[in-house]
């Protein structure tokens, strides 16, 4: 049975949705992140203007690289492919046509699969003129008799292989060589891109993969409205680095401190209890009872080995946490003057007083500048504190409590 126009129509819209060409062109924005990272000053990098991706730069100078996907079995690089000779040529044709300046250009092949050939090698190894022309040279072998003759080869890439190797275009393409870069990655293009972003950018490491997601959609996005105002695919290193700056400002002022440090344990509890520390005889100053205890001496111990745990990756300063102590002594100075005016109508008890205090603050919690804290961190500084007796809960704490000391009167 014969196909009918629909089935004929749906065999031409199913060819055109090639896997491969859909990749090639994401690969290119995706590559324009990668680039970006390394520039600084006015670079500008683009996407399909003089090349997939094309770096210029604030010297003069340009780099022209042109991306090969390879989702298959096929070598981009082989002394025989197409895409090999198809990418000398469009380059070839842009030196000729004044699109790309010869003696400012670096001619990159970006492939995303570690493959080899012996003519893009030996490109690969020039670093002068009388290299390049000698490498030039052999190549020709590959498809031209010593007599001038050609060899055998496909139609598929006979008018590029012509091109270069005819006499009148030697000289560019010499040149061309010369300035050859041939670069090759052996994981997938998504790893590479973000093992680079990690260590070019320098974040904290809690941000990088949220961070890496937003600019590859930042990348994405900007590219699509560069298309849809029918201006050239542009981006500056200028509009990158400003963007990088304020997510990472806005993502740094809703980061969470998150607790790494075990629970403490049962007994770990009891040989605090049992050690008589400040902090637990300012509670028992104004009367708390042993519930609130325990849970004191969780928040305390809590607080002190995650602060050291933030402090030794960085997550924190000594600048912080001295800004933060401080913060916390003026909040419980003001509470103190307020509860002493509030309820001075009502004649509580200097214990129900500094009761009163101690709930008050650890109602609130505070966290360290932009950074939010878990809610035991505030009320475990609050006892740090009073464990040295810089704040106390009984308003007559400084008469009870001697500085290297424990008990200075009798209580009831």
């Amino acid at each position: 049975m014969g196909k009918t126009k629909k089935d004929k129509e749906e065999v031409t819209l199913a060819n055109t949705h090639v896997p491969d060409k859909v990749y090639a062109y994401s690969l290119q924005v995706r590559h324009a992140l990668y680039e970006l990272q390394s520039c600084s000053s006015n670079d500008i990098v683009s996407v399909e203007v003089l090349e997939d991706v094309a770096v210029v730069k604030s010297n003069g100078t340009v780099d022209a690289i042109q991306l090969k996907s390879v989702l298959s079995n096929n070598n981009p690089v082989s002394n025989r492919s197409k895409d090999l000779w198809k990418t000398l040529y469009n380059w070839l044709l842009s030196v000729k046509n004044k699109e790309l300046d010869i003696d400012n250009t670096k001619f990159i092949l970006f492939i995303t699969v570690d493959k080899k050939g012996t003519i893009v090698d030996s490109f690969n190894k020039c670093t002068t003129r009388d290299s390049a022309q000698e490498v030039w040279e052999v190549a020709k072998q590959e498809f031209y008799e010593e007599t001038g003759e050609e060899k055998e080869f496909s139609d598929e890439y006979a008018l590029y292989v012509r091109s270069f190797f005819k006499s009148e275009n030697k000289l560019l393409a010499v040149q061309i060589i010369q300035n050859f870069c041939l670069k090759t990655i052996k994981t997938n293009h998504t790893t590479f891109l973000y093992d680079a972003f990690c260590e070019r950018s320098m974040l904290e490491e809690d941000l990088s993969g949220i961070l890496f997601t937003y600019m590859l959609g930042w990348i994405e996005k900007k590219a699509a409205e560069l298309v849809e105002a029918k201006q050239p695919m542009c981006i500056s290193y200028q509009e990158y680095k400003k963007e990088l700056i304020a997510i990472r400002r806005e993502f740094n002022q809703k980061q969470s401190l998150k607790e790494l440090a075990p629970r403490p344990t049962e007994q770990e509890v009891r040989d605090e209890m049992s050690a008589l520390r400040r902090y637990i005889e300012q509670l028992n100053v104004v009367e708390c009872d042993y519930t609130e205890k325990i849970e004191a001496i969780n928040d305390y111990l809590r607080a002190s080995t995650n602060r050291t745990i933030w402090a030794r990756r960085g997550d924190i300063s000594d600048g912080n946490l001295t800004s933060y102590q401080e913060t916390l002594i003026k909040k419980w100075a003001t509470k103190q003057k307020i509860i002493s005016l509030q309820y001075k109508h009502l004649n509580l008890s200097p214990e129900e007083l500094g009761r009163l205090l101690y709930l008050e603050c650890k109602n609130e919690p505070i966290n360290i500048d932009h950074l939010y804290v878990p809610d035991f961190f505030t009320v475990g500084c609050y006892h740090a504190l009073s464990d040295d007796v810089e704040i106390g809960w009984h308003p007559k704490y400084k008469d009870i409590f001697m500085s290297g000391g424990g008990l200075n009167v009798q209580l009831k």
